[in-house]
């Protein structure tokens, strides 16, 4: 299944963020989309998308922008609009509901953890794992042949591996 539509927000509940401002925490080769799960990694102390299921442990949220190039998409026309200063981008957002892609075949219920699902995607989940990044709220259902979109409370785990919401 491909990445959902930018906006993944469904419902906003408490909104919170790590990083009110990311300009310190990306690198010029980082890229990712609006509405990728994130991970802050601890070595490179710079936001990523994650690589592997046990990187939900510096899970800290949904992005609400897109970032490429290590900045935010060009919104300048002119040549002298180009040469002001890129605002502050709010970084990763945890604490809110976000539709997310269920891994094809996973039965989930309500008051189910999820957990990255990097194989099948940036903005996936499946219901087994180590690091739980959400619960799922929704009716019971089964995920169909290439995954089904849930709406799950995401919650963040980054700096104590901790979830919290």
């Amino acid at each position: 299944m491909a990445n959902l539509p930018k906006n993944t927000l469904a419902r906003v509940i408490a909104p919170k963020t790590i990083f009110p401002d990311l300009e310190n925490a990306v690198s010029t080769s980082s890229t990712w989309n609006e509405g990728d799960l994130l991970i802050f990694n601890t070595t490179t102390k710079k936001l990523e998308l994650p690589v592997a299921e046990a990187d939900g442990a510096t899970f800290v949220g949904v992005s609400p922008i897109q970032i490429s190039g290590g900045k935010p998409p060009k919104v300048y026309v002119t040549d002298v609009d180009a040469s002001a200063a890129i605002p502050a981008q709010m970084g990763p957002v945890y604490g809110n509901a976000f539709r997310v892609i269920l891994k094809a075949g996973d039965a989930i219920t309500t008051g189910a953890s999820v957990y990255l699902d990097v194989a099948s995607g940036a903005q996936n989940v499946s219901i087994t794992g180590t690091k739980a990044i959400g619960t799922y709220y929704g009716k019971a259902l089964t995920a169909a042949t290439g995954g089904t979109v849930i709406e799950v409370v995401i919650g963040a785990r980054f700096p104590n591996d901790t979830l919290k919401f």
